[in-house]
């Protein structure tokens, strides 16, 4: 991009969000001067859907590769650009070298160009077992940041929910900021968590790409169609009525609590059908996938000696990681107990 370039190629329809990220392009132009491909705009503000509290979530294309320490200076920028930003803002950067070997879905499907050279076009579509790699592994994180557990502790299923006690059970674990810096009582976690699920289930059963939160939703409920849907499609109309803030009215609130109920079990489910696939992965694909697939069984205690006689199977495995990954699953076993509550 040219230093000069400073004007917008595309925006929003939010005249303030505009504003970010024109301040936003300019400041990247500064501190990464004629090695910026393009910058995408991503997420609920690039497909005209978005929330109170929903983030802006931004792409820093590299010209080719990443160069020493461009890769470290963008994770700095993305810490301290946030408390500048009136609205909560996710950065994130990626080799254009990397996305046109590998594909993409979301910045292929539904971004918006800010400035720079459009690439989508010459990007592929990510395969879809490539996909279905990326969805399934998706869910996990969320799972596992709303339970509080000592350093290094797995999780143990089946899952209770992240506070008992809790008037939505602790899913509403993590506050939203609103433009003033404001925090408010959220249920981003769950809204996110629904459409990862729903991701998952639309790759897995329909062999479909999905690129949004609202598309998610909407091709769960046209080509899964099952028991979750009616869970997920209300969860997301929450979204839709409040934004991701905690309603104040007290049917709402009730509401809203009848929700977190039921993820529960849609979490189980998941989980279920997630040691399933690990222990297929471990077998098949690139040595960093059966390593992470390892690192995983090892990250849930499940119950059962499937998993372990997994694990054991892979200490004479003849790549090096993948011994040492399942040796480190198996002490963890052993730690905290495989069938112990």
């Amino acid at each position: 991009m040219a230093d000069e370039e400073l004007s917008l190629v595309g925006m929003t329809d939010d005249m303030q969000v505009n504003a970010v990220l024109y301040g936003f392009v300019g400041l990247c132009q500064m501190v990464f001067p004629s090695r910026l491909r393009a910058i995408y705009l991503l997420g609920s503000h690039a497909t005209s859907d978005a929330v109170t509290d929903s983030d802006i979530d931004l792409v820093l294309v590299f010209k080719e590769r990443f160069q020493e320490g461009e890769r470290e200076r963008a994770e700095r920028l993305r810490h301290f650009i946030g408390p500048l930003a009136r609205f909560p803002l996710d950065l994130s950067a990626v080799e254009e070298t990397r996305l046109l070997e590998h594909g993409e879905v979301n910045l292929k499907l539904s971004s918006v160009l800010l400035a720079g050279e459009d690439l989508r076009e010459r990007i592929p579509l990510m395969p879809m077992d490539r996909w279905l790699r990326f969805c399934m592994h998706r869910p996990y994180m969320f799972i596992e940041r709303a339970r509080a557990r000592a350093e290094g502790e797995p999780l143990r299923y089946p899952l209770g929910y992240p506070d008992p006690r809790g008037e939505l059970y602790g899913y509403d674990h993590r506050e939203t900021m609103d433009a003033q810096g404001q925090l408010h009582r959220g249920f981003k976690e769950l809204v996110t968590l629904a459409c990862r699920l729903a991701t998952v289930e639309v790759a897995r059963k329909a062999g479909r790409h999905t690129a949004s939160k609202q598309d998610a939703i909407e091709a769960h409920r046209q080509h899964v169609n099952d028991a979750w849907t009616p869970l997920f499609v209300d969860i997301y109309e929450c979204r839709k009525r409040w934004g991701y803030r905690v309603p104040e009215a007290p049917a709402d609130r009730e509401h809203l609590r009848g929700l977190c109920a039921r993820m529960l079990d849609a979490e189980n489910h998941f989980l279920a059908s997630y040691k399933d696939y690990l222990l297929a992965e471990v077998q098949r694909g690139e040595l960093p996938d059966r390593v992470l697939a390892v690192q995983r069984l090892g990250d849930i205690l499940f119950p059962g000696d499937e998993v372990p006689a997994a694990l054991k199977s892979l200490q004479d495995a003849p790549e090096e990681a993948l011994r040492e990954a399942a040796r480190e699953s198996l002490r963890k076993l052993e730690q905290y107990g495989n069938n112990a509550r």
